[in-house]
């Protein structure tokens, strides 16, 4: 019976595919279940059969056809991508959620239908899928290229010009696959010199990005035989126009500098709300109404054994945790303008200043309010000053090293004047026997 319908989807035939449905309703699941490779959705939506796809997706168990998957690791949707059967695609696309789902699956290849579209240069198709579901336009495949990869590799430079005129991300645009390389960088290599025109007159492109072996693209040129000279002097025009400097650097800097910031902030503010919400010594476990120390359950011990500890350690772990959040917010809605991003990084490191510092302080109350009488001496109280002036210096970029230098030059002074004048003070050695 499967390999009627089978014939069926052939040749595209409607009339034996209800007489099948009519002998046994769930025919199709169990076409989609014993076939090895392509099911009677696969079959159609390749050869384009318009009105026996119809048929199909009428039936209320379609959608197991949809994904079920050839020796490829391609769905229906797929196969009409590669076909460029845009009614076919249309008809299986009509479902938003089934779409988007469909659009983000995968071949072996690791590939979704966009990145075939893509590919065979379907654009009709590839329209119709970005429609559809442009977040599978910004999937990388399992080999780590984008499809904007895909089109420099196989020559597909409409497909291209679409999806860079869609898609705004420069990040994306200048994206490497797994051997570092930006579609710059590829469409140099295939020496695609139309490519390359193109790429080089659209100005978010970045040519002084380097690849894995540490080569620019203009580098990557000259290394090749009968290179295109105009190609050459464009490139060098760009990179004199840029100052030897290319825009991407610093956003990449700027880029790798605010993750770093932001996990510091993330932990700061954790710690802070921990301190909070669980106080060093705990809390009262039971409930005590009488006596000399009354307490409830749950209240913090601090609270009554050092209540002046446990009113600054609050404060200190407010303000660390609203000067942490306050930095997280800065960031995620940080410019990444050039010179609005040098404010902005000053005014973070203010922030993440105060932050250290009111952490830094918050584990010294810990500490001294947990530290046993004898020991709340002198020593303990310059090892806490010490550490937060170390910590402030360091969180506000003040140089610690200048100042210990000029701390150690003034105590140095201090013991030569105390020594001279001691000296002074001795009587004179007699050299009389």
């Amino acid at each position: 019976m499967e390999k009627r319908l089978c014939d069926a989807a052939l040749k595209g035939d409607v009339t034996p595919l209800h007489q099948l449905l009519g002998e046994d309703p769930v025919v199709l699941d169990k076409a989609a279940l014993n076939c090895e490779d392509k099911n009677p959705l696969h079959i159609a939506a390749m050869l384009g059969h318009v009105d026996f796809v119809k048929a199909i997706l009428q039936v209320q168990s379609a959608y197991f056809l949809c994904l079920a998957r050839d020796r490829e690791g391609r769905n229906p949707l797929h196969l009409a991508a590669i076909y460029g059967r845009l009614t076919v695609l249309q008809l299986q696309g009509r479902s938003e959620d089934a779409a988007y789902f469909l659009c983000l699956a995968r071949d072996r290849e690791g590939r979704n239908p966009l990145h075939v579209a893509a590919m065979y240069g379907r654009l009709a198709v590839l329209q119709e899928l970005l429609d559809a579901g442009f977040q599978a336009a910004l999937e990388k495949t399992d080999e780590g290229g984008t499809i904007l990869h895909l089109c420099v590799k196989y020559n597909q430079l409409e497909a291209l010009k679409m999806l860079v005129d869609i898609s705004k991300d420069v990040w994306f645009q200048n994206a490497k696959n797994e051997d570092g390389m930006t579609i710059l960088h590829m469409a140099i290599y295939y020496r695609q010199n139309q490519t390359i025109k193109y790429l080089l007159g659209y100005s978010k492109v970045w040519v002084k990005q380097k690849d894995a072996r540490g080569r620019k693209a203009l580098s990557l040129l000259r290394g090749q035989e009968n290179f295109d000279t105009e190609i050459e002097s464009s490139l060098t025009s760009i990179g004199a126009i840029t100052g030897g400097r290319d825009p991407g650097e610093y956003q990449v800097r700027l880029k790798e500098r605010r993750d770093a910031i932001m996990v510091v902030l993330s932990l700061i503010a954790t710690m802070a709300f921990q301190a909070v919400i669980s106080p060093p010594g705990g809390a009262w476990q039971d409930e005590l109404n009488e006596g000399p120390n009354p307490h409830r359950a749950g209240d913090p011990i601090m609270a009554q054994t050092h209540p002046t500890y446990y009113r600054y350690l609050i404060r200190a772990s407010a303000v660390a945790f609203l000067s942490s959040l306050a930095a997280i917010v800065l960031l995620m809605r940080g410019s990444t303008h050039r010179y609005r991003s040098r404010h902005l990084m000053r005014l973070l490191s203010c922030l993440m200043g105060l932050a250290t510092a009111t952490v830094a302080l918050t584990y010294a109350i810990s500490l001294v309010a947990l530290a046993p009488k004898h020991t709340r001496g002198d020593q303990l109280n310059n090892t806490v000053v010490i550490l937060l002036i170390v910590v402030t210096m360091i969180s506000c970029n003040i140089r610690p090293v200048n100042i210990c230098l000029l701390i150690l030059a003034q105590w140095i002074t201090k013991m030569h004047n105390q020594v001279s004048n001691f000296i002074r003070g001795l009587p004179p050695v007699s050299t009389n026997a």
